[in-house]
């Protein structure tokens, strides 16, 4: 499944809306370099943002406030001031684990990604051997 991700693969960097033409991604992090965990975590988190967009069922809901006064859980009972997110992986270094209580969230959840990897799918006139 990974490999099929980036078979043919094309990409474009879009700098204060300028965007030059697409070109093809030929090269890949190797395994043991101190990039790949961060690579990974700002790619698949996007991934993961556009994939579970849609979805609040399978998050786990998170109220917070960024004035700095922590462990002050009073303030966060306030209807002003805080700010509420929803959280769908835990990025872990090289890893992800999805947000699930039960077989079927899981399910729902894998439902989900897989649907989303489907607008991935190549649609040009290679074939693979």
């Amino acid at each position: 499944m990974v490999c099929k991700f980036h078979n043919y693969m094309l990409a474009r960097v879009v700098d204060n809306g300028h965007s030059p033409d697409a070109f093809p991604v030929t090269n890949r992090v190797k395994q043991s370099c101190v990039l790949a965990p961060t690579l990974f975590s700002m790619m698949f988190s996007a991934t993961l943002s556009d994939a579970f967009c849609d979805d609040e069922e399978t998050s786990i809901k998170i109220r917070y406030e960024t004035d700095g006064r922590l462990f002050n859980l009073r303030r966060l009972q306030a209807k002003t001031k805080v700010a509420d997110d929803s959280v769908h992986e835990i990025l872990l270094a090289d890893d992800c684990t999805l947000n699930a209580a039960t077989e079927t969230k899981m399910q729902q959840s894998m439902n989900h990604f897989f649907h989303y990897l489907q607008k991935f799918q190549p649609h040009n006139q290679y074939q693979e051997d």
